[in-house]
């Protein structure tokens, strides 16, 4: 047992030396929305609200049912409100608990399966040291808004040790821990969607280790697992989540699977170019010398990856026979994979923080085979002492990664000089200049966006405010128009038409602030604008009426409730406005704060 907690001890020492720069980091990208934004966050009272809504309320709409990360922000507002190093250390120590989680699984499994004490512990210790060291977990530890994988890898992996106890446990120590198990992985499913493949990697493990009691508790927890989830999730309707670019025909998709098997494996074992924004698709342009090789590049990628999964395979029939807990990790980590493997169509072709499980479980995958290998006492100590070396290294790496998170501008810039110039970077970074009153750099970010992906709406719309802040009001009426044919940027056009509007003419044209804020999906800033501008035109008795239209089925939003009691106050509804002020000090703790 002693060891076991100097391990533990020796873990966490390590995690928090390899991410101490995240400690100094402000809010990055995502943040902004999830932590910044969110009116759901803002008070306990709201928690059973947050359970039927989609994460970015506030921002451009997904289908990411993630309450639990949520409620994890609910109580980081409460207590640090927009202070940054609260939430940055509680990464921190999530992704160590998860680390602690992985270590005890691990000890469980290997004593399952028979491993001898003198090597499970040994395994366990240098797999689960690799994986809280490896620098590809950047964006999981660094970035607030990533939480939502070492959430869903905390209960998930507790979920599993809890359920390997039970099957060895007596009969009501067994019930318990069955209940637990299945608890947590119901959690984890609530973080993250992907933790619901811990659920099918618990059904693997029963079906490895059979016995008529395990089984009967799997079905009963799995059913409770699937349905509370589904059943939750449902709650939250349906999302019209907007795509930018169509995704990768069914045919083409094998291809990005072996591509991105063969990035990622490049990435676990020599993690240099790291960077957010990675694609594995292939966009030609033209028969210059550059495309040509560019592309040579990805079939030779693509043949890479094939002969990984060949190699896999035959890793793992091998092991079926000879080595069945081998055999039983290497199930695990391919029902990790799978769901993001590039097979199925998602927001992206491949990203790091995307293995973060699957990693972890083929770290001890190839650990457990080592271990299996007769390399002779010199060999072996030559082995550790590499392998040694190896964590050591990726813990260097992930110190200097962090540094990349440190605030929006190093993060932007960094992401695109390491090879992650999406357009949608060039266009994040392009807002912070224009922010800064930098007209000609946003200008040229902006530009460059357009020439990776023409007609971006987001590049067109902002390309428009540039113009619109140097008045060439042409320009940005033209711009304007193209960015409102796409759904997504339609009422902002719309929003930002108004403004240039009364640059040109001094008038306030409030019929296209009000299209504007009935274009789309609801957005509260366009409906703040509109509402703004009826109080400060003298509308005030209409704009209370827009208002009463917004709380009605936004009835949480404490700046509106705010806003309502500022307007009632002006019309003399002293007692309305009074309680008015009340709702938006419920719906916000930390009203007066910010």
């Amino acid at each position: 047992m002693k060891q076991r907690l100097a391990i533990v001890a020796a873990l966490i020492v390590l995690v928090f030396c390899a991410h101490a720069p995240a400690l100094r980091a402000r809010f990055v990208w995502d943040d902004t929305a999830l932590v910044l934004r969110d009116p759901l966050i803002r008070s306990w009272r709201l928690i059973p609200e947050s359970f039927d809504h989609f994460l970015f309320t506030d921002a451009t709409a997904s289908n990411f049912y993630r309450p639990v990360q949520r409620l994890s922000y609910t109580a980081e507002y409460g207590a640090f409100a927009f202070r940054p190093a609260p939430y940055h250390f509680d990464n921190v120590v999530l992704h160590a608990a998860a680390v602690i989680a992985l270590f005890f699984f691990a000890l469980g499994f290997f004593e399952l399966f028979g491993i001898a004490k003198t090597k499970l512990l040994i395994i366990a210790a240098l797999a689960s040291a690799a994986w809280a060291l490896h620098p590809l977990h950047s964006a999981v530890v660094e970035y607030v808004s990533g939480r939502a994988d070492s959430l869903a890898a905390l209960f998930g992996f507790c979920g599993l040790c809890c359920l390997i106890h039970a099957q060895r446990g007596k009969v009501r120590t067994g019930i318990l821990l069955y209940i637990v198990a299945f608890i947590a992985l119901l959690a984890s499913a609530l973080s993250k969607e992907n933790g619901l493949v811990f659920t099918g990697i618990a059904i693997a493990l029963v079906a490895l280790r059979a016995r008529k009691e395990s089984t009967i508790a799997l079905i009963l927890g799995v059913a409770f697992v699937v349905t509370t989830y589904f059943t939750l999730r449902m709650q939250a309707g349906s999302a019209d989540v907007p795509r930018l670019t169509p995704p990768a025909p069914a045919i083409v998709r094998p291809i990005i699977a072996a591509r991105a098997l063969a990035e990622y494996s490049g990435l676990l074992v020599l993690p240099l170019h790291l960077h957010m924004e990675r694609d594995v698709e292939s966009h030609p342009s033209g028969l210059n010398e550059a495309s040509l090789r560019a592309n040579s590049w990805r079939e030779l990628e693509t043949i890479g990856g094939m002969l990984l999964f060949a190699g896999l395979l035959v890793w793992m029939l091998r092991s079926f026979q000879r080595n069945p807990a081998v055999f039983a990790l290497l199930v695990f980590a391919a029902i990790a994979y799978v769901p993001v493997s590039g097979i199925f169509a998602l927001n992206a072709t491949m990203a790091e923080h995307w293995i973060y499980v699957p990693s972890a479980l083929l770290l001890l995958a190839i650990g457990a085979q080592l271990s299996a290998l007769h390399l002779g006492k010199r060999l072996g100590y030559i082995s550790l002492a590499a392998t040694c070396c190896w964590i050591l290294l990726l813990g260097a790496r992930s110190f200097v990664r962090a540094q990349d998170w440190q605030d929006e501008r190093t993060f932007f810039s960094r992401t695109i000089a390491a090879g992650g110039d999406s357009a949608r970077m060039l266009v994040n970074l392009g807002v912070l200049e224009m922010n800064d009153r930098h007209l000609d750099e946003a200008k040229s970010l902006f530009q460059r966006a357009l020439q990776k992906t023409p007609e971006q709406p987001f590049a067109l719309i902002d390309l428009g405010a540039v113009a619109l802040k140097q008045n060439d009001f042409v320009a940005a009426r033209q711009l304007l128009a193209r960015a409102e044919q796409n759904p997504v940027t339609a009422a902002r056009a719309r929003d930002i038409s108004a403004v240039l509007e009364y640059r040109e003419t001094g008038k306030l044209d409030l019929p296209l602030l009000r299209l504007a804020s009935r274009t789309g999906e609801p957005s509260w800033a366009i409906s703040e604008r509109y509402i703004r501008a009826l109080g400060e035109s003298g509308r005030v008795q209409l704009a209370v009426i827009e208002l009463r239209s917004v709380l009605a089925s936004e009835w949480y939003r404490a700046d509106s409730w705010q806003l309502m009691g500022e307007y009632l106050t002006e019309l003399g509804y002293g007692t309305q406005a009074a309680l008015a002020f009340i709702n938006a000090e419920r719906f916000d703790v930390h009203l007066h704060a910010h």
